[in-house]
């Protein structure tokens, strides 16, 4: 079970080695699924960038935190989304209605561009008169070629703050995405991830070995925990390590 950001590609433009990687894995039997906590791409999206990464891959194969997001959510409830096309095309999916004022029953914040002080003042509000605020999840950061930009943490951070409510979280390690990829995928054998606090803490959930590599998020110098079972700069140094 790979992450994508940081790990496949950054801000979409493939990182060296990955096609290798995921065809020598799939050459010896070994069934590859990604799960990302980035909600902002909807599945076309993400598939597309597979393809132009040269990575054979469909829908079946991704598992994402909009989609754990959507699942918190039950059908015919009221959601005002701050989040771009991803969580958006998930919470369709799921039958919920999508409104851009209150009244609502959810607040969902996930990653996007588009966040502003009015929409920031109008979910907190929302949030204030009794709806529920999940956020997809709470990286603070997101990786690009150009360096870490704020992730939707930081704007989940915000809403909060506004609101002085707590928020539920779905993306990895959080529960939501748990039963999801249980769910899914329970033959699942191994964890690979930029980040320990988010794919470190989903593997130990999971019960699965953890594998960090330094090409995101997370520099050889950086504190990791939890302990990984296994550090490599990219994922094809680690698909090579494992024999």
């Amino acid at each position: 079970m790979i992450d994508l950001d940081g790990v496949v590609w950054l801000a979409g433009e493939a990182i060296d080695g990955v096609r290798a990687a995921i065809g020598e894995l799939r050459a010896r039997g070994v069934r590859v699924v990604f799960a990302t906590n980035n909600s902002a791409p909807t599945l076309s999206e993400l598939l597309a960038r597979m393809e132009r990464a040269e990575i054979p891959a469909s829908a079946e194969d991704l598992i994402t935190s909009a989609q754990a997001a959507a699942s918190m959510v039950a059908p015919g409830e009221r959601v005002l989304a701050l989040a771009d096309g991803g969580a958006r095309e998930a919470l369709t999916e799921r039958g919920a209605a999508l409104v851009e004022v209150p009244p609502a029953d959810v607040v969902l914040v996930g990653w996007t561009h588009d966040f502003t002080f009015e929409r920031l003042a109008v979910a907190a509000g929302a949030v204030r008169a009794g709806a529920r605020l999940i956020g997809t999840n709470e990286d603070p950061t997101h990786p690009t070629p150009e360096g870490l930009l704020p992730g939707a943490g930081a704007l989940l951070a915000a809403v909060v703050t506004a609101a002085g409510r707590e928020a539920q979280v779905a993306g990895k390690p959080h529960e939501a995405m748990i039963e999801l990829i249980r769910r899914r995928h329970p033959e699942a054998s191994l964890v690979v991830g930029d980040r320990p606090s988010t794919d470190g803490l989903l593997a130990r959930a999971l019960g699965l070995p953890f594998a960090l590599v330094l090409s995101g998020v997370t520099g050889p110098e950086d504190p990791v925990d939890p302990p990984a079972d296994k550090v490599t700069g990219d994922l094809l140094e680690l698909v090579r390590s494992l024999g």
